[in-house]
C-alpha cells in the first residue's frame, strides 16, 4: 500500500504546476516551419536552456538576426520555454 501512495504522490507533484522562470536558452536550430501553411518569408527559431527546456517561434526572413548557437532570452515553465517577443528579430 505504502507504494502507491509513493507512486501517486510523485505523479501529483510531477503533474502540479510549475512556476514561471527567467531563461535563457542557446538557439539549436533555424528552419522553415514543417506546416504546410507557413509564410515562405519565416523561418522557425528552436531554442533550448540548458536544463532541457525548448521552444521555439517564427521570425521573418527580412529581420533575423541570430545564428544557430547564439543565447536568446525568454521564460520557462517545467520544459516549455517561451521565447521573447523580439527575440532573434533585429530591431
Amino acid at each position: 500500500m505504502r507504494r502507491y501512495a509513493l507512486l501517486a504522490a510523485i505523479l501529483l507533484t510531477a503533474c502540479s504546476p510549475q512556476p514561471k522562470r527567467e531563461a535563457w536558452a542557446v538557439v539549436v536550430s533555424i528552419a522553415p516551419d514543417a506546416n504546410p501553411k507557413w509564410n515562405p518569408n519565416e523561418v522557425m527559431i528552436t531554442a533550448r536552456t540548458p536544463e532541457g527546456a525548448f521552444g521555439s517561434k517564427r521570425v521573418p526572413i527580412a529581420r533575423l538576426g541570430c545564428r544557430v548557437g547564439d543565447t536568446v532570452h525568454g521564460s520557462a515553465r517545467g520544459l516549455a520555454l517561451t521565447l521573447d517577443e523580439r527575440a532573434c528579430e533585429r530591431r
